[in-house]
């Protein structure tokens, strides 16, 4: 009976998307993983799409499934608008970019954005955040940081000499080492602004790997949108203050200063989107980018930083920046507004979720819920610090994180997967370590990442109740009870932002005060009264259901 609905479903694919021909053999190939009971498999973003489509037209229309030939292309036109947006669209390896005649006009079309290609490639992003928590070891006779994971395995050094630069006198060697020595020390999420910027710069401009580009520091400050004292009548910025122009001068300095060497064998550039990978022979440390034509700053005769300069990235990470190896993602341009030091883990956290958009963009895997605590949770991600004593303080400024990403637009929003876990910290003693450490979030990315409008079927199609290893199941084992949770609407019965916070006004409540009364926690009423919560459980809409009604009796 299996056999024959595969065989049926295939038909219809062919019938409604007959402008796919690739779906046939990527979900003909999913179903057969899927019939094989492969325990760890998931199916293609799109196949679980039509899956539920398919599901919903049976329940809604009391239609067989087994009849789904006779009925299917009666409904061509809603299944197809529900499916297509979850088709991956392999994009042109090499699209092209309009050429921008200087830094300027790049910058004033990249300010119109909200999101900018980045590089994502595995390598690229532990760089980047090597540099960002500053974790080069000091006690080697060069600061020296080890890239450890799956698939690669690189060292990263920082060094004051520069063999590419192009200074010939004794006194100019002398006067960049001078600059260059004390770069360790400038090792912050700063500098890791600066590695995102002058990628960024470079990959719209480049044209070949060996393209360089120039920089000036108030290129940097105009993407992190710092004010400047004057504006010119394209609206760049610039006449910065002095503290500013030094911040962005010394960290360029400290970029130059950093070499990778790959220490396997063979390093592999995997081709994320063609499923491939071709190997290059083992290389040597060569730097992480290439400068010449330096304009160093001095204050009297002490070197400050690089004022402006040519620059591209090294030999190795201009093979993950352009060409056919090219891995890149979309950062949202809010990240380098972020202040560097205040605001640091919000920089981040939005950097970790551009570089794991990217690697779920395939399967269109986005709401894998994130753990919290853990070697591979968000708090380690953020180096944000896990102390028991301070449990309420770590989870109000997690969770204040996670809104102000969401306030920016960085996310589209954001909430706990366990849909209990206010209740259980209330009743547990032990709660940071056993419950909220333990716990996950599922976050949903914007529009711009997705390329979905309607987040209500993306969480849809990536419940829990369709990751399923067995066709049949997927088929008929999904009831109106789960498919309903799954895309539960919160309908208005009275129970709003609006209409909390004005109660709790009334009755001259505080938030804990009234959270005391609803019996949920003063956090969740806070949010949730400031709009942050879009999905309530269902439990706290109950709660503050029959908190509204009770008052209304007493009237």
């Amino acid at each position: 009976m299996i056999n024959t609905l595969q065989s049926k479903f295939l038909n219809v694919i062919k019938e409604i998307f007959p402008d796919y021909p690739q779906l046939i053999v990527e979900w003909n190939d999913d179903i057969r993983q899927l019939m094989i009971n492969q325990e760890d498999f998931q199916p293609s973003q799109s196949l679980k799409a039509f899956i539920v489509i398919m599901d919903r037209l049976t329940k809604e229309h009391q239609l067989n499934i087994e009849d789904l030939e006779k009925w299917a292309s009666n409904y061509k036109s809603e299944i197809r608008g529900f499916v297509l947006p979850h088709i991956r669209i392999i994009e042109e390896e090499n699209a092209q970019y309009s050429l921008k005649s200087n830094n300027r006009q790049v910058i004033n079309s990249l300010l119109n954005q909200n999101f900018v290609e980045s590089g994502s490639a595995l390598l690229f992003h532990r760089l980047r955040e090597t540099i960002s928590k500053n974790e080069f070891d000091i006690a080697t006779e060069i600061p020296t940081a080890r890239i450890a994971e799956k698939a690669i395995e690189a060292t990263a050094q920082v060094r004051s000499e520069n063999a590419n630069l192009k200074v010939k006198s004794h006194a100019a060697i002398e006067q960049w080492k001078n600059l260059t020595s004390q770069a360790i020390t400038s090792m912050d999420d700063l500098t890791a602004d600066i590695f995102d910027i002058v990628s960024i710069l470079w990959m719209q401009q480049a044209t070949h790997k060996d393209q360089m580009i120039h920089f000036h520091t108030d290129d940097a400050l105009n993407l992190r949108r710092i004010q400047g004292r004057k504006q010119e009548t394209d609206g760049y910025q610039s006449s910065y203050r002095k503290k500013e122009r030094d911040d962005i001068m010394k960290r360029l300095a400290a970029l130059t200063t950093i070499w990778i060497r790959i220490e396997r064998e063979n390093l592999r550039f995997i081709n994320e989107d063609q499923e491939s990978f071709d190997e290059i022979g083992r290389v040597q440390f060569n730097p992480l980018f290439v400068v010449d034509s330096v304009t160093v700053a001095y204050r009297g005769e002490k070197p400050i930083g690089i004022y402006e300069c040519s620059i591209r990235p090294g030999e190795l990470l201009s093979n993950f920046l352009f060409g056919s190896q090219k891995s890149s993602g979309l950062l949202a341009l809010k990240t380098l507004e972020y202040h560097p030091t205040k605001q640091k883990y919000h920089k981040r956290l939005s950097r970790y979720l551009s570089w794991q958009w990217r690697i779920r963009q395939k399967s269109a895997d986005y709401l894998r819920a994130y753990h919290i605590g853990g070697e591979k949770g968000l708090l380690k991600v953020m180096d944000l610090e896990v102390n028991p004593r301070y449990g309420s303080r770590i989870k109000e400024q997690f969770e204040e994180i996670l809104d102000t990403l969401q306030q920016d637009g960085i996310i589209k929003e954001w909430s706990y997967k366990e849909k209990n876990i206010e209740q259980q910290i209330e009743q547990e003693r032990n709660w940071f370590a056993n419950t909220w450490l333990k716990a996950r979030v599922q976050i949903i990315p914007p529009t711009e990442i997705t390329g979905i409008g309607d987040d209500r079927d993306i969480l849809l199609i990536d419940d829990n109740d369709y990751e399923t290893v067995n066709f049949s199941t997927m088929l008929k084992g999904m009831t109106q009870t789960e498919t309903a949770a799954a895309i539960e609407i919160i309908e208005e019965k009275g129970v709003t932002p609006e209409s909390i916070h004005d109660e709790r006004k009334k009755r001259g409540l505080t938030i804990v005060e009234a959270a005391n009364e609803l019996g949920m926690s003063h956090s969740t009423l806070s949010r949730y009264e400031r709009n942050l919560i879009k999905r309530p459980y269902k439990e706290n809409l109950e709660k503050m259901k029959k908190w509204l009604n009770e008052k209304k009796a007493s009237i």
